[in-house]
């Protein structure tokens, strides 16, 4: 029997994941493979957790498959630390891995913290490109982290932000973010004094917290903004009030992870609050133009952020790529 030729393994550590997946080239990456896993190319199941006793943080496993011309298997690892962000980490570490489509032979590993930051608000930005304002110019951001700084990055490569509002878990938390933020692209970033001082005049939110309690209420929404909630993936962490969802155009990047992991959701539905047909569909079916999008400028729109492993993989695919024909 012939044998076949064993392929180079990548390995791509933060910094050479940040220098070949810029924000801008991400938010298409995503938005393709997005519209791919709503046309059957992809499947995936739900991530599976796993917090060991007496740890830390918790483990999870992210797997996907892509057939097709670009069969791959991937598949992320991730421990989840919450209190790495008070040593200067990101509280997401692990490894995205990708496996040959036809042999599953190892092809690449990434440096998964990279990847998630990354990735995650270039969704959010490809969300916010199909529902929000054209005219959007005020950007309110519910959080300090990793994910805060990605989606100031993010959002205004696709509305033409001016303001941005920043918003912590205390004013001194906001006001360092602000100090520490590059003003090289324009745009005014100040501190807000409260949650609802920041939402006063949004045209586009983002949430991107750990909170168990919700950092939105239903008093808060205002009309014609646009709502990204990215933090909260598995239960009780949510950031919007489930009574908020009553008044909302929602979608999502995939029902499932919906249905499963989003506590605000779950809970909304279990108290009648909303019927299980309120999504009007996925962030996939919105881009392959299978749903309608924001139909009038006074709808309210938010986009619920789960996560996929799709979308880490797709990411990965596409550095690896670059990867390789910078080595050719």
């Amino acid at each position: 029997m012939a044998q076949v030729a064993a392929t180079p393994l990548a390995v791509l550590d933060h910094d050479q994941v940040e220098r070949l997946l810029p924000m801008r080239e991400c938010i298409d990456v995503v938005q393709e493979a997005l519209k791919a896993l709503d046309r059957g190319e992809y499947a995936m199941p739900l991530r599976t957790i796993y917090s060991p006793p007496g740890a830390v943080g918790a483990m999870a496993w992210m797997p996907a498959h892509r057939s097709g011309e670009h069969a791959v298997f991937g598949m992320k690892l991730l421990v989840v630390v919450p209190g790495n962000p008070a040593r200067g980490l990101d509280s997401h570490q692990g490894a995205v891995v990708l496996m040959d489509g036809t042999t599953g032979q190892l092809r690449a590993v990434l440096d998964a913290s990279a990847v998630t930051a990354i990735r995650t608000a270039a969704v959010s930005a490809a969300a916010t490109r199909a529902l929000a304002r054209e005219d959007s110019e005020t950007l309110a951001i519910i959080g300090t982290g990793v994910q805060a700084r990605k989606h100031l990055e993010a959002i205004p490569l696709v509305r033409p932000i001016r303001r941005v509002l920043i918003a912590g878990r205390t004013r001194q938390r906001a006001e360092e973010f602000v100090r520490s933020s590059s003003s090289d692209s324009g745009v005014s970033v100040e501190a807000a004094v409260s949650v609802e001082d920041a939402l006063r005049d949004a045209d586009v939110v983002v949430t991107c917290t750990s909170s168990r309690d919700p950092v939105i209420t239903r008093a808060m929404l205002r009309k014609g903004m646009h709502i990204n909630v990215v933090g909260g993936s598995q239960p009780p962490a949510h950031e919007l009030e489930p009574a908020a969802l009553a008044d909302v155009v929602l979608f999502t990047d995939r029902r499932e992870s919906l249905e499963g992991e989003a506590h605000e959701w779950r809970t909304a539905v279990a108290q009648g609050i909303i019927k299980p047909d309120h999504l009007r569909g996925e962030l996939g079916q919105l881009l392959n133009g299978s749903v309608a999008g924001r139909r009038t400028a006074d709808e309210i729109t938010v986009f619920r952020s789960l996560g996929l492993a799709v979308e880490d993989v797709a990411a990965a695919q596409h550095v690896v790529g670059k990867a390789e024909k910078g080595r050719a």
